[in-house]
């Protein structure tokens, strides 16, 4: 009959440290949750952050491409320094709308 016992003791020691480990186990992971949560809401972020750049990317890459063209050379004349045709006219508004 000891060896019965025996088992019995063992059985119920396997039960007991499985237990154990599947509480810890489960109470890891809901400490883990809020940094899994953090680190996924940083990669978003981080990612919009990388498609604004490429966006940024190809709009240089646009404009250098049109850097040597009449348009604009044009364009940067018009915007940047305040120049106007010789026979144009130019209209401000100072309704502020």
């Amino acid at each position: 009959m000891k060896k019965t016992n025996v088992r019995i003791d063992i059985t119920k020691i396997i039960m007991a440290v499985t237990a154990i480990l599947a509480v810890a186990m489960v109470g890891k992971g809901f400490a883990v949750s809020p940094i899994i949560a953090a680190n996924n809401e940083m990669a978003q972020k981080i990612q919009e952050d990388i498609d604004k750049e490429n966006r940024r990317i190809e709009e240089l890459d646009l404009a250098l491409e049109n850097a040597g063209t009449d348009e604009y050379i044009e364009k940067i004349a018009r915007e940047k320094l305040g120049m106007i045709k010789a026979n144009e006219i130019v209209f401000i508004d100072i309704s502020g709308q």
